[in-house]
């Protein structure tokens, strides 16, 4: 078992793909193209993106999938909850030097 990186990939199980290696090529792309049409929709249905849902399935092995949709969720909620202002904010209440004079806490 591999360790995982944020865009590498490493197989968990012995899916077929794993096994017997992967167009890693195709399934970049159909990834990409099925989030761009999921991200597209109003409401974020996958269902209304067959033929790029149909690709996704077909080109990436069921971990990978299950990786890169848990990665696409978790920079959606981080980009939802830590916005510029509330990173300033933190950043300035944990800040061991202010106006230039060292604080101890």
């Amino acid at each position: 078992m591999s360790t995982l990186n944020s865009e590498h990939i490493a197989f968990l199980g012995n899916s077929h793909a794993s096994v017997n290696g992967w167009n890693k090529k195709l399934c970049f792309e159909a990834r990409d193209t099925f989030f761009g049409c999921v991200d597209a929709q109003e409401n974020g249905n996958k269902y209304r993106c067959p033929d790029e849902m149909y690709a996704y399935e077909m080109w990436c092995p069921n971990e990978f999938r299950s990786l890169h949709s848990h990665y696409r969720e978790k920079r959606e909620n981080d980009a939802a909850v830590y916005t510029r202002e509330y990173l300033d904010k933190l950043n300035a209440e944990k800040a061991l030097v202010v106006q230039g004079r060292f604080i101890r806490q």
